[in-house]
């Protein structure tokens, strides 16, 4: 698995950065494949320091991921979609439901986000959020 923060010694100083570019590529390629396998994902939207590209090597990813539904409580939603964020970086996923997209942290993430997949399709109804 790819490191996304860089290390360089000189001497006695040792630097560290963050390969951005990158990282942000990594991310969406797995946010195009996460939202294709799942049909209950409405959009994704990677939001924070890494869609503004001011990410340094402390920072995380946070991910916002726009469920047409789901009938989970909030915490197991968090839990069942961050594993599928397989990354070496951090990575906060905040699994919302369409309706409840009225939050603060939803209204920021998508109005300055960096939208990484959209779903073409509605939801069909009889698919059940209980099977994932």
């Amino acid at each position: 698995m790819p490191s996304f923060v860089v290390e360089e010694s000189l001497n006695s100083v040792r630097v560290f950065w963050l390969q951005q570019e990158k990282l942000i590529e990594e991310i969406r390629k797995i946010a195009e494949r996460v939202g294709k396998e799942n049909p209950v994902v409405k959009e994704i939207v990677l939001f924070g320091s890494l869609a503004q590209k001011r990410g340094v090597p402390g920072s995380d990813a946070d991910i916002l991921i726009v469920l047409w539904k789901d009938d989970r409580p909030f915490p197991e939603r968090v839990g069942a979609w961050l594993a599928k964020f397989d990354l070496d970086f951090p990575v906060e996923v905040f699994p919302y439901t369409v309706d409840e997209l009225g939050n603060p942290l939803a209204q920021e993430a998508l109005s300055k986000g960096m939208r990484l997949f959209t779903s073409t399709a509605p939801l069909v109804d009889t698919y059940s959020t209980r099977q994932h």
